[in-house]
């Protein structure tokens, strides 16, 4: 973790407000040299061409804006890094559901529309005004048919549509890089990316476990141990904290064991 972008998030979580910001911290830290001036003029450009239209913007003109300016899904290169890269996304007009769910917002925002980020367990989804919007297909779609879904899949309905504060958007962002870079095996990105997400959630004892596992793949057992007791520490029932005890044992022996 660099202190200027430790700052820079710091600073977005006392006063987090706009999600594009928040997005552009997301980018430097996955590419340190990320054009964010030309991101931020890019979603003004945007907006600007949604309100040379004419009249009132209305939530179905900036859908259609977008579509228009050849925005559309990631497709066959989802598991990118990049697609959560705010400028790559902007440039390429291709992305994931949360980074052009930004775009959205961006946009939306500029114009003056009421937006916000729903986290629905599918893909993130975009609410302006009372439209709802899938940012992955750049079209529209409806509680209906997500309530659908969600029976369709046996997903719960609990929750399904909580809205994302922007601090949720850059942890769910930082999320999918930190995932990305486990399932590569780059857990030495991965553990820096989780020291960004535990400034947003420093009692997230999932976010420890995830660390251990980490160091447990770069064959540091102390470190394993270290990161098993801070979980523990945080534990949400007594049946966790028992388990994450069982394991820092193991660990513990584990250290033993690589020093004889």
């Amino acid at each position: 973790m660099t202190e200027a972008l430790r700052e820079a998030l710091q600073g977005f979580l006392d006063a987090p407000q706009d999600p594009v910001e928040g997005a552009l911290i997301v980018a430097r830290i996955i590419k340190p040299n990320a054009d964010v001036d030309w991101a931020r003029e890019e979603i003004a450009r945007l907006a600007d061409g949604v309100q040379a239209a004419g009249s009132a913007p209305r939530p179905f003109d900036v859908v259609r804006a977008l579509a228009e300016a050849g925005f559309a899904g990631a497709g066959e290169r989802y598991y990118e890094r990049e697609n959560s890269v705010l400028d790559h996304v902007l440039k390429s007009r291709r992305g994931i559901p949360i980074t052009l769910g930004v775009v959205f917002m961006g946009v939306a925002r500029r114009l003056g529309l009421e937006v916000r980020g729903i986290n629905f367990p599918r893909h993130f989804l975009v609410a302006i005004e009372d439209a709802l919007v899938d940012p992955y297909a750049v079209a529209p779609t409806s509680v209906d048919a997500c309530r659908r879904w969600l029976r369709e899949n046996r997903v719960g309905e609990d929750g399904a549509f909580n809205i994302a504060r922007p601090e949720d958007i850059v942890l769910r962002m930082l999320n999918n890089v930190r995932m990305l870079a486990q399932q590569q095996g780059d857990y030495s990105q991965a553990l820096d990316i989780s020291d960004y997400q535990l400034l947003i959630v420093p009692g997230a004892y999932g976010l420890y476990v995830e660390r251990a596992d980490a160091w447990l793949s770069l064959n540091a057992p102390e470190m394993v141990v270290q990161e098993l007791e801070r979980a523990a520490e945080r534990a949400p029932d007594q049946a966790t904290k028992t388990r994450l005890k069982e394991r820092i044992e193991q660990a513990r022996r584990l250290g033993n064991s690589t020093v004889n």
